[in-house]
């Protein structure tokens, strides 16, 4: 399955869903997704919905947080949300559960 994406906007927040595996060859797709939620006036708070990801690897790690920096360097909030377990363990083993506010 390819990579896609949809996003949502609820009032001054933006739910981007991505669908599929995150992984070196999609993570800049990922990463561009989520700075265009940022930089959309109306979004303060951006939420990455993962319940369609069931793969995630380093350099879909290194893709999210790099959009977390660019969020929080923009006063823009962004959290990790309906995360697999599987992936949840990644993001707890790689240390960036934290950061990354998975949820």
């Amino acid at each position: 399955m390819g990579l896609t994406h949809t996003m949502t906007v609820r009032g001054d927040a933006c739910v981007v869903r991505i669908l599929g595996d995150v992984d070196m060859s999609t993570s800049e797709d990922v990463h561009r997704w989520l700075r265009t939620a940022v930089d959309s006036a109306q979004c303060r708070d951006v939420e990455v919905d993962l319940a369609q990801t069931a793969f995630l690897d380093s350099m879909g790690i290194r893709g999210l947080v790099r959009a977390r920096e660019y969020a929080t360097g923009r006063g823009v909030a962004m959290r990790c949300v309906n995360v697999q377990p599987w992936v949840r363990r990644v993001f707890e083993i790689a240390g960036v559960a934290g950061y990354l506010d998975v949820q």
